[in-house]
């Protein structure tokens, strides 16, 4: 058996996708630089979210200097052959003098049929774009349309007059993503440039921050933080000469993540039992199915970046046993085991850029 470890330093966050509809994971499969590209999928069922690849953009780049160098944007794509909205690429940015932030999102790839080939996406100054956020007033906004990127700074400035100065928001995050959940589509990501800056998008690469995420739910507070076990089978080679093995054979694997919720939400209750069903505000246990979820654990190293271990596929597999006693929290056990998919089982990333 293998030996059960905290796999982060600090606190650890568990996050879960269910329906397993919105995966983002490390693939070989295809790859327009380096060994490996992100793979984005949606399955075309549930709701709409953020199912991408993140990074940390260069540092001092502001919305001035952004709307200026919109040409210097972009990333790869090879896309499933369906039509549908593919890649966007989003950009955050925060007001350093006020709890202002705006998203602008540039849309390019929308009714676009792929092509099954990596292609390079540029950003131009009139590709489709929404924006939305709070101004430094607290106001909010939303707009979307054929709007030229170069409009967004004006049209924000407009919301509070002459008291937002668009010139201090800084660009603190920039995302290439898949939103609406249907149809049916894959996308595989590589090589993204941000304001002229090339990153190759490997495994623990250049590009700072780096991170996959979908529409993951937090499971909120845990009791003694998460654990990783790693179970290998080996089999022994012996030949009739030698006494000792002459060489060892991996025949199986498993690993599993356990962790004690702190939060008892029906949520939380129904994806740690296997054959449980939720629906509304009833959760049911007998003749349900075993629930496949998409698992990411999140943290720090101890050189203080970030760290990610990716579950692109699990279910539940452990007992649950809860107590409930007044004065005292109930907290809930749980267990997700890894199963095999396209991709691979388990990715544990270190972000050291």
């Amino acid at each position: 058996m293998g030996t059960k470890s905290n796999v982060l330093t600090g606190v650890a966050t568990l996050s879960i996708r269910e329906p397993n509809d919105a995966i983002a994971e490390w693939s070989t499969t295809q790859y327009q630089a380096g060994s490996r590209s992100v793979k984005l999928y949606k399955g075309g069922s549930g709701n709409a979210g953020s199912t991408h690849v993140e990074l940390v953009p260069p540092t001092g780049t502001t919305m001035t200097l952004w709307t200026a160098g919109i040409i210097t944007n972009s990333f790869y794509h090879h896309c499933s052959a369906v039509t549908g909205n593919f890649g966007q690429m989003e950009f955050r940015f925060e007001d350093s003098n006020s709890e202002g932030w705006a998203e602008i999102t540039l849309v390019p790839n929308q009714t676009y049929l792929g092509t099954a080939a990596w292609v390079l996406q540029t950003m131009a100054i009139d590709t489709p774009t929404g924006y939305g956020g709070h101004t430094e007033l607290g106001t909010s906004f939303f707009e979307w349309g054929l709007i030229d990127a170069d409009a967004v700074q004006t049209a924000i400035e407009a919301l509070d007059g002459a008291a937002c100065t668009p010139g201090d928001w800084v660009l603190t995050r920039v995302r290439v993503e898949l939103w609406e959940t249907t149809p049916l589509r894959t996308m595989y990501v590589d090589t993204i440039e941000v304001m002229g800056t090339t990153y190759t998008i490997e495994p623990g690469g250049t590009a700072p921050g780096l991170s996959l995420s979908s529409p993951f739910v937090d499971v909120g507070y845990t009791e003694d933080g998460v654990t990783v076990d790693y179970a290998p089978t080996v089999a022994e080679i012996y030949v009739e000469e030698e006494t000792f093995p002459v060489d060892r054979a991996l025949t199986q694997e498993a690993c599993s993540v356990t962790c004690n919720m702190a939060e008892s939400s029906l949520a939380n209750i129904g994806n740690a039992i296997a054959g449980s069903v939720v629906s509304g505000s009833i959760l049911t246990i007998g003749a349900g199915v075993l629930k496949t979820m998409n698992l990411k654990i999140e943290g720090t190293d101890p050189a203080g970046y970030k760290c990610a271990i990716y579950i692109p596929l699990c279910t539940a597999t452990g007992s649950v046993s809860m107590s409930y006693r007044k004065g005292s929290k109930t907290t809930i056990p749980v267990t997700f085991t890894a199963l095999k998919g396209s991709g691979p089982a388990v990715s544990v990333v270190y972000n050291a850029a």
